[in-house]
């Protein structure tokens, strides 16, 4: 890309979201030309996020363009999943950290973004910890044969479990070559909570606990910075593991 990579945020008004618009505003080598949010609809970008200084007014709907932006989705999947569809008919490529998609859902977004030939990353977790996490498991899955998740989010967190935990739990699954229900997640909603995972593996004489804990959404940011930067390098795909776009 040449100039500024031009950004639409959807899920400024949530908290994640306001965390990444606030990462976009500060990089250099990005504009922010457009928001998404149904609760503050009608404002200003900077009467929300504190300071911050942006006119953009958050809409409800994709905006118009007449220059191919990439959509950036941190809000639910009834509303991301015909927005993702959408954007990735215009020729837009599309970065989305929100969860909660069904099979079917995830299938038909990777054939939009094939169709249209642009990229696109569906990232369960933005934050690099939660990625290294997700190696260290596998890694450690090669030594034992036992183990159970245990994951607690912010009780407004509707998906559960987490896409994340699913995710790990799919990783320990084949790397023992079983069914991913066959594994064992625990899943809380509690108030003080953010983002945790914990996956806890057992032998004779021995627990090994590998932990990650986001306790500020700022975590997200440099994940979903460096997935935005790169995901026009992945043209006709729908990447699933950050490790594609950090590495890249």
């Amino acid at each position: 890309m040449t100039g500024p990579i031009r950004v639409v945020l959807a899920g400024a008004s949530g908290r994640t979201g306001r965390e990444v618009g606030k990462a976009i505003l500060e990089s250099p080598d990005m504009e922010l030309v457009g928001a998404i949010g149904h609760r503050q609809a009608g404002k200003s970008v900077d009467a929300i996020w504190p300071g911050v200084k942006s006119e953009i007014i958050i809409t409800r709907e994709l905006p118009l363009c007449d220059y191919p932006a990439i959509l950036v989705d941190f809000t639910e999947p009834g509303s991301a999943f015909q927005r993702v569809l959408e954007a990735a008919a215009q020729g837009w490529h599309v970065v989305i950290g929100t969860t909660g998609f069904t099979a079917d859902q995830i299938d038909m977004m990777a054939r939009q973004v094939a169709d249209h030939g642009v990229g696109g990353a569906l990232i369960a977790n933005f934050s690099l910890g939660a990625w290294l996490l997700e190696r260290l498991v596998k890694e450690a899955a090669q030594y034992f044969t036992d183990a159970e998740l245990v994951e607690a989010h912010h009780p407004h967190k509707r998906d559960r479990p987490s896409g994340t935990a699913k995710r790990i739990a799919s990783t320990l699954a084949s790397s023992w070559g079983k069914p991913d229900d066959e594994i064992p997640v625990h899943a809380m909603r509690l108030p003080g909570m953010v983002a945790h995972q914990a996956v806890i593996f057992g032998a004779p004489g021995q627990i090994l606990t590998v932990r990650h804990d986001v306790h500020d959404r700022s975590a997200y940011t440099t994940g979903a910075l460096q997935a935005i930067r790169h995901i026009d390098r992945f043209p006709g795909r729908l990447i699933q593991d950050l490790g594609e776009l950090v590495e890249h």
